[in-house]
């Protein structure tokens, strides 16, 4: 708890406890209840204990609320606004970005925990569909009731294997940016921390070609994420985005254009792709677990649902982290 928040709660305790014992003391009729079990002379000592109690108890419900206001990473447009005010703050130290990196970075880290978190999902279930599948095939071994070799149950374990590698992996990265991210905010984001939004979808970019994206990028209703309605990549006129544009800057702005282009047409082939795998690994799953179906398929159905749809998720958070370079690019030729 801020140390200021205690000062202020403590002289507040000093200066209203000595008037309210003597109001209480000095009218009978206001005394608490359980006072007159007391002792006149321990009367005062016994109700300078119960401000002490309700002081604590206020300082321990406001430390309480504060550390659950740390414990949590705010929406993408707060975390944002408290980026550029502490980098204002910082504006004369070797800590100070422009205004469009640091909304870039903020975004680059926060769309790196959201997909982490989602591909960290996918890993347990895939680690608990092995385990259950590795602890299954070593039964039907033992009891030589079936087709399974101790090669299938291998695999099975090396498949297990590199799915709890993938967690630690997952876990460390997403740590990192954590800090980072915390760094941009000043505060100290830990393992545990969580973030308000969690899921993973494509930001809003309606430009189909490049002629249309610079048609639109200088106005106010130009392209701007769902979580970039505050941030918008610049509110000058079309006609001052082209006029600004030299051949150099017009060929930079058009690649990462392109970037942007490529990975929304690579998002949409997720997630058609991510259907059908969805569905291959329900069905082999359901098979094995009613004896149907064998090890060496359900461990395929494993590998190709791990790899589409963590895919899936990279392809999200490329296109969401190119449209972003997209608009910093854009803001910082119009400057």
């Amino acid at each position: 708890m801020p140390f200021f928040l205690f000062l202020y709660f403590f002289l507040l305790y000093i200066i209203f406890r000595e008037p309210l014992t003597s109001y209480f003391l000095m009218n009978p009729r206001r005394s608490i209840w359980f006072l007159q079990s007391f002792r006149p002379g321990l009367s005062r000592a016994a109700l300078s204990v119960v401000f002490a109690c309700v002081f604590i108890f206020f300082i321990t419900v406001c430390d309480t609320r504060a550390n659950g206001q740390e414990d949590i990473i705010p929406s993408l447009d707060e975390t944002i606004r408290l980026a550029l005010k502490l980098n204002t703050l910082n504006s004369s130290g070797k800590a100070f970005h422009s205004p469009e990196e640091v909304t870039f970075l903020v975004k680059k880290y926060y769309y790196q925990i959201q997909t982490q978190l989602e591909q960290l999902d996918i890993a347990e279930e895939v680690q608990g569909h092995f385990e259950k599948a590795v602890n299954k095939s070593e039964e039907i071994l033992e009891e030589g009731e079936g087709e399974v070799s101790q090669s299938d149950i291998t695999k099975l374990k090396l498949g297990l294997s590199d799915t709890l590698n993938d967690i630690v992996g997952l876990k460390h990265e997403m740590h990192v940016a954590k800090l980072s991210l915390g760094r941009l905010i000043g505060r100290e984001l830990t393992p545990d921390t969580r973030i308000v939004e969690k899921d993973v979808l494509p930001v809003e970019f309606s430009p189909k070609n490049f002629e249309d994206f610079l048609k639109t990028a200088g106005s106010p209703t130009g392209p701007e994420s769902a979580s970039e309605k505050t941030h918008s990549v610049s509110n000058s006129s079309t006609s001052n985005l082209k006029g600004k544009l030299d051949g150099e800057d017009r060929l930079t702005l058009h690649k990462t254009f392109i970037a942007v282009d490529e990975a929304r047409e690579k998002v949409k082939l997720g997630k058609r792709n991510r259907r059908i795998t969805r569905a291959l690994l329900v069905a082999e799953v359901a098979n094995y677990d009613f004896g149907i179906g064998d090890s060496g398929s359900l461990f395929e159905a494993l590998i190709i649902y791990t790899r589409v749809l963590s895919g899936y998720y990279n392809s999200i958070y490329t296109f969401n982290l190119a449209v972003a370079e997209l608009e910093k690019t854009a803001a910082l030729t119009l400057k």
